[in-house]
């Protein structure tokens, strides 16, 4: 009876296959998997628009502004603003009455039939009526929202007073008066930060 010789099988074809397999990693070009930087990157942005809303506001002062100054430290959040200068009262860059006379005089004197003299209880009617305005814009959006209830609740009524130093009390009280009239509720009185 003749033997039978088992040989191992030959490697060479899967030293060949692997070897083909390795040529063709080399032979591509490095891939960059956009999926995952994409993510970053969103996370970035995301991050840097929040902190951008937390941070410190920049007010635009105009040039017959000047505000008073304090060293309190910065903690103001969003709402309307709504600008005294030495010649005007403007609500959101609208200007909404001009003062009589000359502002170098810094008399902030209103317009004739700015107040009713039969109800002065009723405030500066051009400011309520801007801010009822601003005010019924928002209720008349948030009732078409898809909950109304929810959006509704976003209103803050908060108002950033900028009041030239020179104005008397009296005038910001009156405004601020008519602002309660109109549905606002928080009032920010805006300053110029002194350097420490």
């Amino acid at each position: 009876m003749a033997e039978e010789v088992v040989l191992p099988p030959s490697t060479g074809g899967v030293r060949s296959r692997r070897a083909r397999r390795m040529q063709r990693r080399k032979k591509q070009a490095f891939a960059l998997q956009l999926t995952s930087l994409m993510d970053v990157l969103i996370i970035i942005v995301i991050f840097l628009l929040k902190s951008y809303g937390i941070s410190s506001m920049g007010i635009v002062q105009s040039d017959k502004l000047e505000l008073p100054s304090s060293k309190a430290p910065d903690s103001f959040g969003e709402g309307m603003t709504l600008v005294i200068s030495q010649e005007r009262i403007t609500v959101d860059n609208d200007v909404i009455l001009k003062f009589q006379g000359d502002a170098k005089e810094k008399k902030f004197l209103l317009p004739e039939g700015a107040v009713d003299p039969a109800n002065p209880e009723k405030g500066i009617l051009p400011i309520y009526d801007a801010l009822k305005k601003k005010k019924d814009d928002f209720d008349l959006l948030a009732s078409r929202a898809p909950n109304p209830e929810d959006a509704a609740k976003k209103w803050t009524g908060d108002i950033l007073v900028q009041a030239d130093k020179s104005v008397k009390y009296d005038l910001v009280r009156q405004i601020m008066f008519t602002a309660g009239l109109a549905g606002y509720k928080q009032f920010r009185l805006t300053v110029e930060k002194q350097p420490e």
